[in-house]
Formats: C-alpha cells, structure tokens, sequence
C-alpha cells in the first residue's frame, strides 16, 4: 500500500508524542486500524494521515458511533465512506450529538432507508447545530411555504441545503422576490433546485440580471429553469456548449433562440448533442435550424424515442399517409400512449408491419 509523505510526517508527530511509552503508540495504531477494518488499505493511510489527533480516538466511542450507525440502518459500507470524508463524526457523543440528528430527519418525514444516503451525501451535517443551524434552516423552508414532503425531497437531493447559512438562503429567496417570480415559482425553485438556491448572493443576483437580460419572463416556469442552468454552468463551460452547438452552422442568435425555448438543452452532454443532431441532420436529413427550433427533442432518448418514432413516420410518409406538409418533430412531444394511437394503431390495416418497426427500432 502507498504511505504518502504526510502520513510519514504524521507518524513522526505521534511517535515523538508517544516516545515514552512506545507500546501505547503501537497499540493505538493497531487499535485504530482494527477499528476502520472497513476502510481499505488503499484509504487508509490516507484517511489517517488527515488527522494529527490520532489519540482523541478511543476503541469504545467510536464502537458506539458505529453500533448507533448500524442500529438506524447503516451498512459497513456507509461507515466506512463516513469514515473516510467526515472521520471526525466518529469523535462525537454518539447520543447527546449524533443521535438528535437521527431523530430529527425521521421526524421530518426521511425514511429509515433514506437517512443513511442524506448523511452519506454530507456526513458534516452530523457536526452542525440542530438549535443554531438546521432547525432554524428547516423552519425557514418552511416558511416559503413549502409542504413537508417537499422539504424531504429536497433534503433527499441534497441534504447540504440545512447546512447552509440561513442568511445566505433567504437573500437569495429575496432577490427572486424583487425580480417579480411568483411565490410558487420561488417554492419550486428552492425545492426542485437546492444547490442553486445555495449559491453566493452576488453571484445569484448577477444570474437572475442575465436571465432577465436575455428577455426571460419572470412570469413563466421557463425563468426559473434558466436561472438553475446559469447557476450550475460555469462560464467556460457555457461558451464550450454555445461553440458545440455552432459545428452544425447555427448562428448565436439560434442557439440563444434555443436556450429561451427550452433552458435545460445547455445542460445536454457534448456527446449526447452531437448524436442526436447526427441523427436528425445525416439519417432524417432535416436542416439544422429545424431541429434547434425544438430544443426539447436534445433531451429525448434517442434509442428508445427518437429513432423508433422517426422510422414509423418515415414510412408513413414513404406510403403516402402523411400529407408532405406534416409538422416535423411534433410527434416526438406526443406521450407513448399518443404516438401508438395516432402514428401506429390508426394505420395498422394499411401497414401491418408498422408495429414491427416500432419495436425494431427501439431493440437498436
């Protein structure tokens, strides 16, 4: 296993501590190596070497921590990741300190099979105030109002959102207030968006500036789904999609035309971009242009949407059923039920084998 030099630095320290009663030190690192069994040898040294404290550790605290652990659903697994990003937890009382924070995620509604992966996610919040920090923070989101189960949901997606400042939070909840988003936008913001929510307020505000510069109507749903893509898309990487979607010949008043119609196609992968714009341009033949104009599409599963709804339209038109005329992509908006109804049920005496190339094209 490789011992980095810090861990050696750090084995100094302790044995010049323990230099008198050098079987002390050996039997505390055996006893805190015995300890994290689950933490593999590959991390282990430089998990330990994080911590200069190494004595601080004690053989019966941290069997409770993991007795606790394991008494409300924790696996090895989860000791052993808490072990290895938050190790201080395993220095807290397991009953004054740990176990409120246990009780308090149950008693807001987090099941016993989800409170394992809400600490997973942010093992520090064991370490904050439940009387400073997450009560308070809990009531605040409370108070936008937003029902419980959406609070669950939220803390389930991202539990660092009762770790964060207050104040931080609520200026941010203030600015999408002065910007003139309705109060059920800025409840669906804060719960379907938390990390968002949880940005610098400078920062935040200089996003909602942009989004409403770019003629966004505070109004309407789409506001808010712009504001989220330009919270969570660093500069860089905005320009980096904005020249992807620029290989195909399309004008930056295009693709800003685009991001207005639907926001979360700057979130669509390079790679899934570049897939479904192949198919659409080299197999369908459709321009460019007329495929942006329905950004939507970017996000559909090519295999399993794209590709087997485009060959039963090519056939129909291929057979004359469909007039020349036919809007393009309207039919990839249709649910399954819909599109089987309009495009596949409605022709099946005329084409057989329609249902066929529907099923064939999703096998792809």
């Amino acid at each position: 296993m490789f011992i980095s030099n810090s861990f050696i630095r750090n084995m100094f320290r302790i044995i010049y501590r323990h230099q008198d009663d050098s079987n002390s030190f050996n039997s505390l690192f055996k006893s805190r190596y015995r300890l994290f069994s689950s933490v593999s040898s590959k991390d282990f040294p430089i998990w330990l070497s994080r911590e200069t404290s190494v004595g601080k550790y004690s053989e019966k605290k941290v069997e409770k921590v993991k007795t606790l652990f394991r008494n409300h659903g924790f696996d090895e697994s989860h000791i052993s990741h808490i072990a290895r990003i938050q190790p201080k937890v395993f220095l807290y009382d397991p009953q004054n300190t740990l176990l409120p924070k246990l009780n308090f995620l149950r008693s807001i509604g987090v099941s016993n099979t989800d409170i394992p992966k809400v600490i997973m996610r942010n093992p520090a919040l064991m370490g904050r105030s439940l009387e400073k920090q997450i009560w308070p923070c809990y009531n605040f989101l409370k108070s936008l109002p937003l029902s419980g189960k959406e609070v669950v949901m939220m803390v389930n997606r991202n539990s660092r959102i009762l770790a964060t400042n207050v104040e931080k939070i609520s200026g941010n909840v203030e600015a999408m207030q002065q910007a003139g988003i309705p109060p059920h936008s800025i409840s669906y913001f804060v719960s379907r968006f938390p990390a968002s929510v949880q940005r610098d307020n400078e920062k935040f505000r200089k996003c909602l500036d942009d989004v409403i510069g770019m003629g966004f109507n505070p109004l309407r749903l789409m506001f808010i789904l712009a504001v989220r893509v330009l919270c969570e898309t660093p500069k860089p990487t905005w320009d980096y999609k904005v020249k992807v979607f620029k290989r195909f010949g399309l004008s930056d008043e295009e693709v800003m035309s685009a991001f207005r119609l639907h926001p979360c196609c700057m979130n669509v992968s390079e790679e899934k971009v570049l897939r479904v714009m192949d198919f659409f341009i080299n197999k369908m033949k459709w321009e460019p242009a007329v495929v942006i104009r329905t950004p939507a599409v970017l996000l559909y599963n090519l295999e399993k949407r794209i590709i087997p709804r485009c060959n039963v339209i090519t056939l129909l038109m291929q057979k004359g059923l469909l007039k020349a005329n036919f809007p393009l992509m309207s039919f990839l908006k249709n649910s399954e039920i819909d599109f089987l109804d309009k495009f596949v049920y409605k022709y099946k005496d005329n084409l057989t084998q329609l249902m066929d190339v529907y099923r064939q094209g999703m096998a792809l």
